[in-house]
Parts: C-alpha cells; sequence; structure tokens
C-alpha cells in the first residue's frame, strides 16, 4: 500500500502520517479488502482558496468544504482501478475550525477526514439517509481504532 502526501499550503503532516496510515489500512480492512495489496491514494492538503477552487471547478459550488475526495474508479484512471483508489483533499483551515466546532483536536478532525475520504474512494457516501447511517458507522468503527475514546463529532 502506497500513501503520499502532498502540501499546497504551509502545513506538514510530521507525526500524523502514521496515524493517517493507519486509518487507510483499518479503512481498507474494513472493507474487507488486503491491506498487503498495492493500493496507491494521495492525500493534498490545501488552504480554503485552494478547495473552493476544486470546488468551483468540479462540483460547481462556491464555498470551501473540508474534504473532497476524486475516485480514479470513477473517471480518468478508471483502467487502474481498483489499485489506484484516487485522491483526497484535505482544507486544513477548514478542519481547524471544525475542530473547534466539533469540540475535537486538530489531530483527530485531521484523521477523521483521511478516513472520511477514503470511504468515499472505497464507495461510501452520504446523500441519502441510510448511506449516511451505513458512512458514520464505518467511520466510528475505523476511528475508534485509531482514537479509542472517539464518540464521533455529531451531524453537520
Amino acid at each position: 500500500m502506497k500513501i503520499a502526501f502532498f502540501s499546497e499550503c504551509e502545513y506538514t503532516p510530521g507525526v500524523l502520517k502514521a496515524d493517517m496510515r493507519k486509518a487507510v489500512r483499518f479503512a481498507l480492512k474494513y472493507k474487507n479488502l488486503k491491506t498487503g495489496d498495492p493500493y496507491e491514494v494521495s492525500v493534498i492538503f490545501t488552504d480554503e482558496k485552494g478547495i473552493r477552487e476544486i470546488n468551483n471547478n468540479y462540483r460547481h459550488i462556491d464555498r470551501a468544504t473540508d474534504v473532497i475526495s476524486f475516485a480514479f474508479a470513477d473517471g480518468v484512471g478508471a483502467e487502474y482501478a481498483p489499485y489506484l483508489l484516487g485522491d483526497i483533499f484535505i482544507c486544513t483551515d477548514v478542519v481547524a475550525s471544525h475542530a473547534e466546532k466539533y469540540g475535537t483536536t486538530f489531530e483527530e478532525e485531521m484523521i477523521f477526514m483521511v478516513v472520511h475520504g477514503i470511504l468515499h474512494l472505497l464507495g461510501f457516501d452520504h446523500h441519502k439517509a441510510a448511506e449516511r447511517t451505513r458512512m458514520r458507522e464505518a467511520e466510528t468503527v475505523v476511528m475508534k481504532q485509531i482514537f479509542p475514546q472517539w464518540k464521533g463529532r455529531g451531524e453537520e
């Protein structure tokens, strides 16, 4: 399994890389996928301007969000799926404000964004109530493996 980290802003994950790698491994296991297989995912850290631009270009939404995932199975690169899972863009500015809003630490919120993003790459969604319940359950199971005290962050 290969996880590449890139930063388009001042943030660098440092010691969080280990927990981010664990988050991806635990999510793959949750989906009953072998972590020894050559899966690849990129995690890109950006700021509000960067994520807003991505939202504008690909979702036609003019606002900053916390995370956006692009699964290769859904478009360009599909011929290499399932091993090339996709890209996860995380806005560190929004993550910081969400940590304060939800009463989590910045570290917990960053890991949660990786979990949320990888679950999207693995086919989870949250647009309908049943999908949202399934995704929240998966997020909680994976997060508790890294942060046993995790109680969730509530609905947005």
